[in-house]
């Protein structure tokens, strides 16, 4: 379960520096964005350490926990820096070590969509004209669509090497 904390954390740290050290987005947007930084590291490390005593739940609610910080980090930062999108590979990505593929691949939609939405809802608060081009529609929906089959690779990939080791008992 650390290795959300070994990294995607350190991962999403390098996104929020460079998208500050570039952009110089304003004082609160910094803050805010490092705050929920810490608190999710917190909260994965909290999780990671009772994974055995809360089983059932705590694999979940960490997944969902990640979607929600990258969903937040996003709409905070993407004015600033556009490849904060990768923050949603994170969520399904992990979701992808012990879960079931119509799991993963649940998680993944949901990435896609709620990203997908984080944008729409952007271009009608901030965009001319109430929407997006078409152009950035279909960026949009190109990263979309790699979240879902990057989620499905690493799934496959994580099958494939439990049943590596299984045959070699």
């Amino acid at each position: 379960m650390h290795i959300l904390n070994y990294y995607f954390t350190p991962f999403a740290v390098i996104l929020i520096l460079f998208a500050i050290f570039f952009s110089e987005p304003e004082p609160f947007v910094t803050y805010a964005s490092f705050s929920i930084l810490a608190a999710a590291f917190a909260a994965n490390y909290w999780l990671g350490k009772n994974v055995y005593r809360f089983m059932r739940w705590s694999r979940a609610v960490t997944v969902w926990i990640n979607l929600g910080v990258s969903a937040v980090l996003f709409y905070l930062l993407s004015p600033y820096w556009a490849p904060m999108w990768l923050l949603f590979l994170t969520a399904p990505s992990a979701s992808a070590m012990y879960m079931k593929k119509w799991q993963v691949f649940l998680t993944a939609l949901a990435a896609s969509g709620l990203m997908l939405a984080l944008y729409y809802i952007r271009a009608v608060a901030y965009g001319e004209g109430g929407g997006m081009g078409a152009q950035l529609w279909g960026m949009a929906a190109t990263q979309a669509v790699f979240i879902i089959f990057f989620s499905m690779f690493t799934s496959a990939m994580a099958e494939m090497i439990v049943k590596v080791r299984d045959s070699q008992r």
